[in-house]
């Protein structure tokens, strides 16, 4: 089946001087997978007559975005482009859990990717049964040789690492972690054969995984990827609670008033249900969410729940 074509906002006349436009923080660089959501968020909320600047802000996981969007006034009308790692995991590993982010009002969790467990590829595609078996022998040599084999991960304490670890702590294995500042350099290195697996997001990944350039051996969630379904979960593989997947959502901030925020809140839920931005969110390996309203803070107290149960069973494995 043919790609969906690039999505593109429609022409619209321009915005008035007068118009103070959102910013949009993002935690982590140009580049990778939540600056690519924060800019088709972004593109269409100025299409639909919302100017939106995407400021990124990198560092420190995304904490460095995240205080500085619970900080602002309303002076600047401030949204944060949350993930797992900001909002879910780097309050509960802070001496002062959670402060910063009960700060932030949540408008929409606008999609998911689930995390994956990736080899160097031979230029083919593997089928399900060849992924399995092939997980299955990766686990048979780490029993026999503990710590011999290392997987790669997105970074110490990323959402990624933490799936390793519940992954080796789930197969009853231990293999030595190698953490990476993010996706772009694990990715080159897995291809290079300069680390064994890789712990990634789907959306990282996809694009090389079409080429058959990694390949992928197991997936969290409860079901298979629709953007990748030839790839088995790790239930599949027969190791269970790998249900953690990696989410995006957009967050305002204390100064941005009430009744601007449910307006953007009803304006993120329209958008999100358009096919345009669905199919364009799919095409950059994400599956598109529409989660407004108390369905989006139902949705992120869940989150909270699912990472902190993860981090109690990883704790002692933990750098």
């Amino acid at each position: 089946m043919p790609f969906a074509r690039p999505w593109r906002p429609a022409a619209a006349a321009p915005f008035p001087s007068h118009v103070t436009p959102l910013h949009l923080l993002v935690g982590y660089a140009a580049g990778g997978g939540a600056d690519h959501v924060a800019r088709i968020v972004a593109d269409g909320l100025g299409a639909d007559g919302e100017p939106t600047v995407v400021d990124n802000r990198p560092g420190a996981s995304g904490q460095i975005a995240m205080h500085e969007a619970a900080r602002a006034g309303a002076d600047r009308q401030t949204l944060l482009l949350g993930t797992v790692g900001s909002v879910s995991i780097g309050p509960l590993l802070a001496s002062s859990p959670e402060a910063p982010a009960r700060q932030l009002h949540p408008l929409a969790i606008v999609a998911s990717t689930p995390h994956v467990l990736l080899m160097a590829g031979d230029g083919t595609r593997s089928q399900p049964e060849q992924a399995r078996a092939t997980l299955q022998r990766l686990l048979d040599d780490a029993r026999e040789r503990p710590g011999d084999i290392a997987y790669a991960s997105l970074g110490m304490h990323s959402s990624a690492h933490l799936v390793g670890e519940l992954m080796c702590r789930q197969a009853g294995v231990f293999m030595a972690h190698v953490p990476y500042p993010g996706s772009a350099r694990a990715l080159v290195d897995l291809q290079g054969g300069h680390v064994a697996v890789l712990v990634s997001t789907l959306q990282a990944a996809l694009p090389l995984m079409r080429q058959g350039r990694v390949r992928a051996l197991a997936v969290t969630g409860r079901a298979r990827s629709p953007l990748a379904p030839a790839v088995p979960t790790f239930a599949e593989a027969g190791i269970a609670g790998m249900q953690q997947d990696a989410w995006y959502g957009v967050l305002a901030s204390p100064g941005v008033p009430e009744v601007r925020r449910i307006a953007l809140s009803a304006r993120l839920a329209r958008l999100l249900r358009e096919p345009s931005l669905r199919q364009r969110l799919a095409q950059d390996g994400a599956e598109p969410l529409s989660l407004t309203g108390r369905q989006a803070i139902d949705y992120l107290e869940q989150q909270r729940e699912v990472w902190r149960q993860a981090l109690a069973v990883v704790s002692g494995r933990l750098g």
